[in-house]
């Protein structure tokens, strides 16, 4: 399993909004990270609302203090799970 975070040492991020409390994929520390790819897909699906994302959408699919599988070990949610996340969001 891949760690798709890329925090704010390793990559400045531009848009703290879009940002959550992480692991990197890169350095292994813990801070401010930012999964473009998550991001991208919500732009790709529609949705550009950031303060929606924020409030009520992942902002990292996994290695996040908020995402653990049922065993408390980090995990990555699938684009099937965020489908069904933004569903839920949007009703």
């Amino acid at each position: 399993m891949n760690n798709p975070n890329v925090c704010e040492n390793c990559l400045p991020i531009k848009n703290y909004f879009l940002a959550d409390t992480g692991t990197c994929g890169l350095c292994g520390k813990k801070g401010e990270c930012f999964d473009a790819e998550l991001i991208a897909f919500y732009r790709s699906s529609g949705i550009d609302d950031e303060e929606f994302i924020w409030l009520k959408l992942p902002r990292l699919r996994g290695f996040s203090s908020r995402i653990h599988s049922s065993s408390g070990q980090d995990t990555i949610l699938s684009w099937a799970e965020i489908e069904k996340i933004i569903s839920q969001a949007e009703n």
